[in-house]
């Protein structure tokens, strides 16, 4: 039987505490498929949810919702809940997430250059 995506967080956070390793720590908290797509849109504005579903039509509700989960837990995000009619919520980096942005960065121009060698 397949462990849920909560119960895998819980555990990687425990083994990265028992461990001490930065590099685990640092994969578990934006190595996830989506992670870093989704740090990337938000560095550039919040974002309601159905917004970041269109940026990312590939992501599924279930994964984009556990993904920002996992992302507001490890502090990287902030969730902002705004109660005026319609209320909505939307998502951005923290002042915490903030210090992603150079890692955001480099890893998306290694990609480009990746992508150049493979042509």
């Amino acid at each position: 039987m397949a462990r849920s995506i909560a119960t895998r967080d819980a555990e990687d956070m425990e083994e990265t505490q028992a461990t001490g390793c930065p590099l685990t720590a640092a994969l578990n908290a934006i190595g996830g498929k989506w992670n870093l797509i989704i740090l990337y849109w938000l560095n550039l504005e919040s974002r309601r949810f159905n917004e970041l579903q269109r940026l990312m039509p590939d992501i599924s509700h279930k994964v984009l919702a556990d993904t920002l989960r996992l992302l507001e837990r490890e502090g990287l995000i902030a969730r902002i809940v705004h109660s005026e009619m319609p209320s909505h919520v939307e998502y951005k980096l923290s002042e915490y997430g903030e210090s992603v942005r150079p890692l955001i960065e480099s890893v998306r121009s290694w990609g480009g250059d990746h992508l150049k060698r493979a042509r």
